[in-house]
């Protein structure tokens, strides 16, 4: 059987101070067979210049004609990831070695793995190890309904951030990435360095809004069981809480 095409992708936006360390991480892959698709929201630094000195035509970069902002470039992005597997990297994260290939051969091996995650090595700037983040189940599995619990109560979602993550293709034409009867996998290893800066929470917080708002019918329709007041409740309660706690990381990291 020959070995599936991963498509790798990311966002890139004046990313010139993190982005070549990136692309290194994925060209020192043990598993060869991807593919690696950027997408320049028109940046106004050398970001382009550095995508296209490596010359590897496995790398692909395409640019925006105009600025469109981290959420419509995500879904522009999309259009062009051919593999029948995919993991998105983000502009200022990195690899480990063998990520593709552990995460892959979950995949492969557990028909009911709709997507794979791993624990991560924090980072700051500098590429200092601030922490390891562990992905907060006790179980090496869980289910959609598991995942999206600890989703919206308790705003904690870094366990499936992009650059952690890998899925099957057709996970990106749903509302939400697992189907019914699927089931995240765990990785219990760093197997990626997610880089912690001000403008991560930026996005993030940013992402997180737009979440809440797209899957806010998963609530009302009663698949997770509570009300709409009790909706409310927490997305108040717990944007407060994620926000001051992102805040003291990026503060910590900072200091450090």
């Amino acid at each position: 059987m020959n070995d599936p095409l991963v498509s790798v992708g990311t966002l890139s936006y004046n990313s010139a101070s993190f982005i070549r360390e990136t692309i290194r991480s994925v060209l020192s892959q043990t598993y060869g067979n991807w593919e690696y698709v950027i997408c320049d929201d028109c940046s106004t630094d050398d970001t382009v210049g550095i995508i296209k000195s490596y010359g590897d035509p496995r790398i692909k970069v395409f640019i925006n004609e105009k600025n469109l902002g981290y959420i419509e470039n995500g879904i522009r992005l999309r259009r062009y990831l051919g593999g029948a597997f995919v993991k998105v990297l983000d502009h200022d994260d990195i690899l480990y070695a063998d990520c593709l290939r552990r995460q892959l051969d979950v995949l492969l091996s557990r028909p009911d793995a709709g997507m794979v995650t791993c624990d991560a090595d924090f980072v700051n700037a500098a590429g200092k190890k601030l922490y390891v983040n562990r992905v907060p189940f006790k179980n090496d599995t869980a289910s959609r309904k598991q995942v999206l619990d600890r989703m919206f109560l308790t705003a904690r979602n870094s366990f499936i951030d992009g650059s952690r993550v890998m899925l099957r293709r057709e996970a990106l034409d749903r509302d939400f990435p697992l189907a019914a009867g699927e089931k995240l996998y765990i990785i219990r290893e760093p197997l990626c360095a997610y880089r912690v800066l001000p403008s991560s929470l930026q996005i993030r917080i940013s992402c997180i809004n737009d979440f809440r708002k797209g899957y806010k019918s998963l609530y009302l329709n009663r698949e997770l069981g509570i009300s709409r007041l009790q909706y409310i409740n927490v997305c108040i309660v717990n944007f407060i809480n994620y926000f001051f706690r992102s805040l003291l990381k990026v503060l910590f990291n900072i200091w450090k």
